[in-house]
């Protein structure tokens, strides 16, 4: 079988990781971490494949796939990430060495992932203030770590979680957080102003932290992020490393259903290497790698 442009067909690997590719790009239900985990063993398959039964052109096939990532989720700092990667792979690894680096790329990945939730959980124990009255919004597995990581005697007294229109996973995340036994309760994005005035803590969850501090989450996240601001009340992002892309900020339009917070609006970030003042990010992100 030929392509519709009459070069060779699509090898099996490719084939089967653009099916994964395309599944994710319109999985609006699952969060960032578990996309990229979903993609990271796809990303594995393809690699193995390949070392089994190479296409006729594995550069061009991983620069296919460098294309497709980009594409896949683009609010979602992690593909932007890994396309930069797979493309800096294919521009720079020899012909000898193009599928080991790529085997390896994929297992210090896969790695990472695996480790990100519980160091990030171990943070958040430390950090979250006891008792706390938290404001959040959308649905975040970050957030809801870091809200279940501490001890049940110093976990927060209250949880408030804005509904998130349109799609209203706020509402389904509260329900969440009261079966994990957390006094959680959704309220709409209108009272997202007074409920900042009375929250003693704003955690948000992140699809992309960008070097500069900026925050793509979910649309309603800056006007809540700036309203606690101005409330003098601290916004603090959790968010692993898999969040964090460095360099420039895409120039890309982000989807309608996201939005940027800016670095100003944030007092803090709780990565799985420790909390890091919102005054240390670019710094931070210049070694976290």
């Amino acid at each position: 079988m030929r392509s519709a442009r009459g070069g060779a067909p699509p090898s099996r690997g490719a084939t089967r990781l653009a099916a994964t590719l395309d599944a994710v790009s319109v999985d609006r239900v699952s969060g960032a971490h578990r996309l990229a985990r979903t993609t990271s063993r796809a990303l594995g398959r393809a690699i193995r494949i390949w070392n089994r039964d190479p296409p006729p052109k594995v550069r061009a096939a991983v620069r296919s796939a460098s294309g497709h990532l980009d594409a896949t989720q683009p609010a979602m700092g992690v593909f932007h990430r890994w396309a930069v990667e797979w493309s800096d792979i294919a521009r720079n690894s020899s012909d000898r060495d193009l599928l080991t680096d790529l085997a390896r790329w994929q297992r210090t990945w896969a790695d990472r992932l695996r480790r990100e939730p519980g160091r990030l959980a171990r943070v958040a124990r430390r950090e979250l203030p006891p008792a706390a009255r938290v404001l959040t919004l959308s649905r975040s597995d970050s957030v809801r770590r870091a809200l279940l990581a501490p001890r049940r005697a110093r976990r927060p007294r209250a949880v408030v979680v804005l509904e998130s229109r349109p799609g209203g996973e706020g509402r389904t995340f509260a329900r969440e957080l009261l079966r994990a036994g957390l006094p959680a309760r959704a309220v709409t994005d209108a009272e997202g102003r007074q409920r900042v005035r009375d929250a003693g803590l704003v955690l948000i969850g992140a699809d992309a932290v960008y070097a500069d501090g900026s925050v793509v989450h979910k649309v309603g996240t800056r006007r809540v992020a700036l309203a606690a601001k101005r409330a003098g009340v601290p916004v603090v992002v959790v968010a692993g490393r898999s969040k964090i892309v460095p360099g420039a900020i895409p120039t890309a339009r982000l989807p309608r259903l996201f939005d940027r917070t800016p670095a100003m609006a944030v007092h803090e970030y709780w990565t799985d290497l420790g909390r890091i003042p919102a005054a240390r990010w670019s710094r931070f992100t210049a070694r976290a790698r």
